[in-house]
């Protein structure tokens, strides 16, 4: 389900609002950006389900085409690459061969319930509480934080009319 905050950022990209969780309360932070009618936000939820809804055939097909690596290498295997190509694949393959040892000595004295195919590459990141996070982030004064936002840039903020004419070049 589209929400009413993805309705009003694909309505107004950028707007500062917060919508409250229970009751759905809009409120508009920058007064700069022209608000949008509840008609409208509705509207364009719709809009946004309809996209989605039309586009679930290619999300099922996504989960279950093989993957890139798996068809190139189906592709090697039988021949359809291009003579110059295969023997680029060739040359990496004899420079690199495959160990003679069927399983990795590594793979080997990690459980079953860790181990996971060649295929997947797996990255850890160590889990750490709230309050370390806290002293993590307080490691950063107010001043030197400051400064920071002060390098960064801010994206100039467009009308809600510069917006809409910008959405009608590109649909035409």
């Amino acid at each position: 389900m589209i929400t009413v905050f993805q309705a009003i950022q694909s309505l107004v990209p950028g707007a500062e609002v917060s919508v409250g969780v229970y009751d759905q309360e809009i409120e508009w932070h920058n007064p700069l950006v022209a608000p949008v009618t509840l008609e409208q936000i509705q509207q364009e939820q719709q809009r946004l389900e309809k996209a989605y809804n039309w586009s679930e055939y290619q999300r099922n097909r996504a989960s279950e085409y093989p993957s890139v690596q798996e068809q190139l290498d189906a592709l090697y295997h039988a021949g359809a690459f291009p003579p110059a190509m295969a023997s680029r694949i060739r040359a990496v393959k004899e420079k690199y061969p495959r160990p003679a040892i069927d399983q990795p000595q590594w793979e080997q004295q990690m459980p079953a319930s860790v181990r996971v195919s060649a295929a997947v590459e797996l990255t850890l990141t160590p889990k750490i509480s709230v309050d370390q996070w806290l002293a993590e982030q307080a490691k950063t004064s107010r001043e030197q934080w400051l400064e920071q936002q002060k390098t960064q840039t801010q994206p100039r903020q467009l009308t809600r009319e510069e917006w809409l004419a910008e959405q009608a070049n590109l649909r035409n």
